[in-house]
């Protein structure tokens, strides 16, 4: 039976891309994310933009509604904070229902390039056959005084949620994952009620049950945004702090539950005494370069190799502590 006139014009209406904001009390640093996306170039794109207010008790709903004279902008409250509230907030906009073909997640201390729609839509055009995607994400400083540590490229991609594949396109390695304030992937991914998990990296989790489910996962140059970072995480104890709980979360969620296409898990899985051997050794090595950071000449330099062994160390122990208590990591011999 042909299409009534009315479901292709309701097709017609739906958007191409959603981009769903998740936010509590930040409305000026929303306003500037919004900003960003109303002057992008949409010129033939339709598209939205979901802030998802998670309990916040500030002017969002104030200044999601001031932009939609300039861009389709829908606003939801979400009240529940959970654990670590994020993934209630983007479950939220996902059971709303009326989303695109693309789904973007983008967090709310992002700018994206007057390119940037079209780059989504360049990226997701050029592989039809994957299902998860990112661009670049660039660091952009809160003031032109910027420590030496921070400057370093592995506080960049650890601590700051920066990223870069380089100028051309690259497939999402076994065990790894997008930033999570900056990646989409396709609505038929959500195909069999796929949701987002009440912990602290929720997006990572949610990526790594689609590679296990067997989508694929690409990185393109062509979309690119500016990650500001908040003046706070220039604070020595706070970058410490969050080291220290990358490595714990980022053994926990490629852990648990067990994946096989998780290269970690599968090692652990199928040779427990030789993976509990390899994180031992690691962590004793990277235990050792802790305390020799204190002996370089250079105040950068000691606290930017502070900061890596931190999170290295940090993540081979937490590894042998799951594995510990995970029995698809047991010891005992399986049939």
């Amino acid at each position: 039976m042909p299409a009534s006139s009315e479901a292709i014009a309701g097709e017609d209406r739906r958007p191409e891309i959603s981009v769903i904001i998740p936010t509590q009390n930040r409305a000026r640093s929303l306003e500037v994310t919004l900003d960003h996306l109303a002057a992008a170039d949409r010129d033939g794109i339709r598209t939205e933009v979901i802030v998802v207010d998670n309990a916040g008790h500030d002017n969002t709903r104030e200044v999601a509604d001031s932009f939609e004279h300039r861009m389709p902008v829908r606003y939801l409250y979400e009240p529940t904070l959970g654990v670590f509230g994020k993934s209630h907030a983007l479950n939220r906009a996902l059971d709303a229902g009326g989303l695109g073909d693309i789904i973007v997640v983008l967090d709310d201390d992002m700018s994206p390039e007057p390119g940037w729609f079209k780059g989504v839509l360049e990226i997701c055009r050029r592989w039809p056959d994957h299902d998860l995607f990112t661009g670049v994400t660039n660091i952009v400083w809160p003031s032109p005084e910027v420590p030496d540590w921070a400057k370093k490229p592995s506080s960049q991609n650890g601590v700051f949620s920066s990223g870069s594949f380089g100028d051309a396109d690259a497939p999402l390695k076994n065990g790894q994952w997008f930033l999570g304030g900056h990646f989409w992937f396709r609505s038929r991914a959500l195909a069999g009620g796929m949701r987002f998990k009440d912990i602290w990296l929720t997006e990572p989790n949610f990526q790594l049950d689609l590679i296990e489910r067997g989508f694929r996962g690409m990185a393109g140059p062509d979309a690119i945004a500016g990650h500001r970072i908040q003046p706070a995480l220039l604070q020595r104890e706070v970058a410490l702090g969050r080291a220290r709980k990358a490595g714990i979360c980022k053994a926990q969620v490629r852990l648990q539950p067990y994946r096989r296409t998780v290269r970690q898990a599968r090692l652990f899985h199928e040779h427990p005494w030789l993976a509990r051997l390899f994180c031992a050794l690691n962590g004793f090595k990277w235990g050792l370069l802790y305390l020799a950071s204190y002996l370089y000449p250079s105040a950068g330099s000691r606290f930017e190799r502070r900061l890596v062994a931190l999170e290295r160390m940090t993540l081979a122990l937490e590894y042998l502590r799951v594995a510990r208590q995970a029995p698809d990591y047991s010891l005992r011999k399986r049939d």
